[in-house]
């Protein structure tokens, strides 16, 4: 796969992980809001023509499989050892972003309201982890969508317990530690440079 964005729906997406029934692809599916369309028939056939029909996909003998850019995805998907789910959120706005990585490479996956994914590569290993926190720290810094302004970030491993930090930056120019979504109470008002440093070390805890 490119640099170039690919763009790939819920279904396509929900065909993709079933070719490989792995662990990780479960964990992969479960992490997409997927999970409660495993079993929709009507949901996959769909996934697997327009993945054909993009030339995502093809039949080989009794079999559809993942080929080009799809196979690059289908790789990662089913191989994936480390997820991040980013999410940026304002009272008015909110973004989800997940990063997944495996020993074949990692992608940036961004969702919107359609249901339709943008996926592009990134690089694996501890790079990904430093992408997610470069995107937070531009989100709260930025300060774009207006304040408060909340990142969060969910990371889960293989065999390792999943750990959730949230970061909320106020217009009091401070920053709170666990202000995020599912990550406990919010601790005392830090500095932007601290509460970000304070954010990286409990993500790599």
């Amino acid at each position: 796969m490119t640099q170039t964005e690919l763009r790939m729906t819920d279904h396509e997406l929900l065909a993709l992980l079933s070719m490989t029934p792995t662990e990780s692809a479960a964990v992969t599916r479960d992490l997409l809001r997927l999970d409660q369309h495993a079993d929709n028939q009507l949901l996959h056939n769909a996934g697997l023509t327009t993945l054909m029909a993009r030339g995502l996909a093809e039949p080989q003998g009794e079999k559809i499989v993942p080929v080009e850019k799809g196979a690059v995805v289908g790789s990662v998907l089913s191989q994936a050892q480390e997820w991040l789910e980013i999410s940026l959120t304002t009272p008015t706005s909110n973004h989800v972003l997940f990063a997944v990585g495996s020993n074949v490479g990692a992608i940036l996956l961004s969702i919107n309201h359609f249901g339709l994914h943008e996926v592009q590569p990134i690089e694996s290993g501890p790079a990904m982890l430093v992408l997610g926190l470069h995107l937070c720290n531009e989100y709260l810094t930025g300060a774009a969508e207006g304040l408060p302004a909340t990142a969060a970030i969910r990371r889960i491993r293989l065999g390792q317990e999943t750990v959730v930090v949230g970061l909320t930056a106020v217009e009091n120019g401070d920053w709170l530690l666990g202000g995020g979504a599912d990550s406990g109470p919010a601790e005392e008002a830090l500095p932007a440079a601290e509460a970000m440093a304070k954010f990286k070390a409990a993500l790599e805890a």
